[in-house]
């Protein structure tokens, strides 16, 4: 053996602890262990706690703006318009609005296209004029974007609902579609309902009595539109 500086030959520090003996390795996973039990006891508790007597939980659905400004737009398209909802989604669309003046589609993300427009056009039924800072924010951002050619597909479906884009500028619905996976079914209904090409007319007059609607604010943008593309007007000035 090696002697040590002290002349012991170190052969105590190399024994092994005895078989049963405690080591901190074992004794910090335990402590990890335990400490998982009781977080997950809390969260059982806690869950059980919010559930209803007949056996479900009703919870925040946590999204983007565009499920709100699709309500928006399907009220209008149906009829159905409530001004109470309408402040009030219009009110929580404008919080949610990055500095840039976009919107994203995650916390913290960043500006979407997809996003923008319709958060866009909802406030636009909901009154708000586009001369307003926030809104021009917005508008210029889609412009530098390319415009709405640029959306996805179903943002364009909706627009095409009320006569903002040609049906004619949308995808054909292949048979093939039936291979797509489940998470396609909401881009996948509404493809199969343009087939009948709905449309709704525009609003004639604008709430809080402002004028007649006027042409696009993103009609000067051009790249990458495709040429039959001629959108009509917004609805609301």
């Amino acid at each position: 053996m090696t002697a040590t500086t002290d002349g012991s030959t170190g052969a105590a520090d190399l024994r092994a602890a005895p078989a049963g003996e405690p080591t901190d390795t074992t004794t910090a996973a335990d402590d990890v262990l335990a400490a998982a039990r009781r977080a997950a006891e809390r969260s059982v508790e806690h869950l059980l706690g919010r559930q209803d007597e007949q056996g479900w939980w009703k919870g925040d659905l946590a999204t983007n703006v565009t499920m709100d400004a699709e309500d928006l737009l399907l009220r209008q398209f149906l009829g159905i318009q409530d001004p109470a909802t309408i402040e009030a989604t219009a009110r929580f669309i404008r919080g949610e609005q990055l500095g840039d003046g976009t919107w994203a589609t995650f916390y913290e993300g960043p500006g979407d296209l997809s996003a923008t427009i319709e958060a866009y056009v909802a406030l636009r039924l909901a009154g708000d004029r586009p001369q307003d800072p926030h809104m021009v924010r917005a508008a210029g951002w889609v412009r530098e974007q390319g415009g709405i050619a640029g959306a996805r597909v179903f943002t364009r479906i909706w627009l095409a609902l009320f006569g903002w884009w040609k049906w004619d500028d949308l995808p054909e619905l292949p048979p093939e579609l039936m291979f797509l996976p489940r998470g396609c079914r909401s881009t996948s209904t509404t493809s199969a309902a343009g087939r009948g090409r709905p449309s709704s007319r525009s609003p004639s007059s604008p709430p809080r009595g402002r004028s007649a609607p006027r042409p696009s604010p993103w009609t000067s943008c051009t790249r990458t539109r495709p040429a039959r593309t001629r959108p009509s007007r917004w609805p609301l000035p």
